[in-house]
């Protein structure tokens, strides 16, 4: 009797648990299909209104185009230094260090002239040597015609017998001697070693002590005034310049401003960057230093019934957005040339104003409203 009651008992726990369970899922149902309800005064959360978008109504004129790129200063021609003698350097001028100065004619390096004294000395003792033998030559072959004259009356005197092709042979050797000696004096003379221009030394890493020769140079230098700067340009903005040969630029370092001129424009693409460059010098002999980096500016053509866009009212494919009666436009003007100070384009009918910044879903035919940046961008 007990354990049917007990029986009985946990059926109807089991039956109240699926019960719960049905008005629990019932009532979910119920509030999930239920309009939401808002609190009193709380304004709704989706809105109808179109978006606010900024217009500026732009003014035709002329603009010029003036580029502005980063570049570095370069020797346009540096020289090696390599002195014709060789030995020990027995003195190196102050100015021969980098960024050191000379002048034409000043003695820069002075190598121990010994051994470039006994090659000029002994090249001269060979002169005196050949000329001793030509001298002799000369006279037994004159002695030897003049013996067969007196043999042959009338007669021509052979070659042979005036011994001329020993005299010639003789001539030779004593032209060669006199090369030498012209070779070694030469040679002396570089032992103090001086350039024909003023100029600057970008390296001169020798000290005195060093043997130095042809083969090994000493430094390098370049001319006073000879200096150029290289500025990588986009093929894009080549192309609003035009040839850009002899137009005038501005080249920046160090606080300092610096006139210049282009004066080239390399014929090939950078392989990796695929820019073109420009090559400037300077219109002064001063120069900020090799390996300066430069900031540019190039004066470029001027555009007459063009816009000046800011760089915010730009989409893509160069396009606009224009207000139209309301509503979004998109327009495609040709575009002249990019400045630091915007988007230089032709002239348009911009309508209502060109629509400067983002604009939530902007697409065509999308109805705004328009506040006005009077002004210039």
């Amino acid at each position: 009797m007990a354990e049917t009651v007990e029986r009985e008992s946990r059926g109807w726990v089991g039956w109240a648990q699926v019960g719960l369970l049905a008005i629990a899922l019932v009532v979910g149902i119920y509030f999930a299909r239920s309009p939401s309800v808002e609190p009193i005064g709380a304004e709704s959360v989706k809105s109808t209104e179109a978006p606010s978008v900024r217009v500026l109504r732009p003014v035709v004129g002329s603009h010029s185009l003036t580029v502005t790129l980063t570049g570095e200063v370069h020797a346009r021609a540096p020289v090696a230094l390599r002195p014709l003698a060789a030995g020990r350097v027995v003195q190196v001028s102050p100015a021969l260090r980098a960024g050191g100065t000379f002048s034409a004619g000043e003695t820069l390096l002075v190598i121990d002239p010994q051994d470039a004294e006994l090659r000029l000395e002994r090249a001269q003792g060979m002169l005196d040597a050949a000329r001793g033998r030509l001298r002799r030559h000369k006279d037994e072959g004159a002695l030897d015609a003049e013996r067969y004259r007196q043999q042959h009356p009338g007669a021509e005197v052979p070659a042979a017998v005036a011994r001329l092709g020993r005299i010639e042979r003789f001539e030779g050797r004593v032209r060669a001697a006199i090369a030498d000696v012209a070779l070694a004096e030469l040679q002396l003379s570089e032992t103090q070693f001086s350039l024909p221009f003023d100029g600057t030394v970008i390296a001169a890493p020798v000290s005195v002590g060093e043997v130095v020769s042809r083969a090994n140079g000493v430094g390098t230098v370049f001319r006073t005034g000879h200096l150029e700067t290289r500025a990588p340009i986009e093929v894009a903005d080549l192309s609003y310049l035009g040839d850009p040969r002899g137009r005038p630029a501005t080249v920046l370092a160090g606080g300092q401003r610096f006139e210049a001129v282009v004066s080239q424009v390399s014929s090939v693409l950078a392989p990796r960057t695929r820019l073109s460059m420009l090559l400037l010098d300077f219109t002064d002999a001063n120069g900020p230093p090799p390996g300066t980096f430069v900031r540019v500016s190039l004066e470029g053509p001027t555009f007459d019934d063009a816009f000046l866009l800011p760089v915010e009212a730009h989409r893509a494919g160069d396009s606009v957005w224009v207000v139209d009666d309301g509503k979004l436009s998109r327009e495609s003007p040709p575009t002249l040339g990019r400045t630091d100070s915007g988007w230089i384009v032709a002239a348009f009918d911009a309508r209502d104003g060109v629509v400067v910044g983002a604009v939530p879903g902007e697409r065509a035919g999308l109805a705004v409203k328009t506040v006005d940046e009077s002004g210039k961008p």
